[in-house]
């Protein structure tokens, strides 16, 4: 028997490593929708998707994503959007009897004075303020979650990843996360022979993971018969902005790089618990980040006219 995975974000960094790894698991039929297909800020238009496809489970990871550049400067709309999304489709998967869930949230969601981030604290203080309505928007996924599973015993969960990056990321300069825009800062920058120009000192430490990475660790929680409400999955180490840009420069061959210390350097460390992940998926492999970021690289290098940016 094949299972109907209805899959949310067609074309976007998750929902594309999805359908390049999905094909490892016959067992499923993957089926994707996008912005151009149907606006989940409408319920409308959510209904419809749900009566299309008719799915066994939903893998929901559309979303209004940035970096800090964009939730500083539209909090509205990042708040507005994905609060509609996550609750219209939450809602009409459990109406038309969706036997399992998996919707995105995101490490913004946890406290910004959070020492370790542990799926038990992720309420237990305000977000950290530059991300503010996006996270709070991202916050109420485990919220509508767990409501579902008390009233109406749903097989719901929230996963909650790391820095996500890969190829089909979106590589925007000033909204894109910070793997995608200094891959990007540091194509022109060789293009141009100049300095690769990094906000801050490169001191912060964050957890990278890629995207063919939270993609397995997706389906296979579809494999499990219970799932738990939220699931941190992030990369197995932190690194230093700087070690980043380093290992960047040197997949690009180049040397140059200026530290734009009078910009903000963000939360200086987001590290987070592995202990449900490794409970529930113990065997889940990591691809390590040198590699990661060589093949988002070329990939960028190979399809840079087309490349969102």
């Amino acid at each position: 028997m094949s299972w109907k995975v209805l899959v949310t974000g067609a074309g976007g960094l998750v929902a594309s490593a999805i359908q390049s790894e999905g094909k490892k698991y016959p067992e499923y039929e993957f089926l994707f929708s996008g912005r151009r297909d149907h606006d989940l800020t409408k319920q409308e238009d959510v209904e419809r998707l749900f009566v299309e496809f008719k799915p066994d489970y939903v893998i929901h990871t559309a979303a209004r994503v940035g970096g800090i550049g964009k939730n500083l400067n539209s909090p509205a709309q990042q708040y507005y959007d994905n609060i509609l999304m996550n609750t219209h489709i939450i809602h009409t998967a459990y109406l038309n009897n969706v036997e399992k869930l998996i919707a995105f949230s995101s490490v913004c969601a946890f406290p910004a004075d959070s020492k370790i981030l542990k799926e038990e604290n992720l309420h237990d203080g305000p977000p950290f303020p530059a991300h503010g309505s996006y996270a709070y928007s991202k916050r109420m996924v485990d919220v509508q979650i767990a409501a579902y599973r008390k009233q109406y015993g749903t097989q719901y969960c929230s996963v909650i990843p790391g820095n996500i990056f890969g190829e089909y990321d979106n590589f925007n300069l000033e909204d894109g996360h910070v793997v995608p825009s200094l891959i990007h800062k540091g194509y022109l920058a060789v293009e141009k022979n100049n300095p690769l120009e990094v906000w801050g000192d490169g001191t912060p430490t964050r957890e990278f993971l890629y995207a063919k990475d939270v993609a397995r660790a997706c389906i296979e929680l579809l494999k499990k018969d219970k799932l738990p409400q939220k699931i941190i999955v992030s990369g197995q180490e932190e690194i230093t902005i700087r070690s980043l840009v380093k290992k960047i420069l040197h997949i690009y061959g180049h040397e140059k790089v200026k530290w734009l210390t009078d910009k903000p350097n963000g939360q200086m460390k987001r590290p987070s618990s592995k202990k449900v992940l490794h409970e529930i998926l113990p065997h889940l492999e990591f691809t390590p980040i040198e590699e990661a970021l060589e093949h988002t690289i070329r990939w960028f290098q190979k399809n840079y006219r087309d490349a969102r940016k």
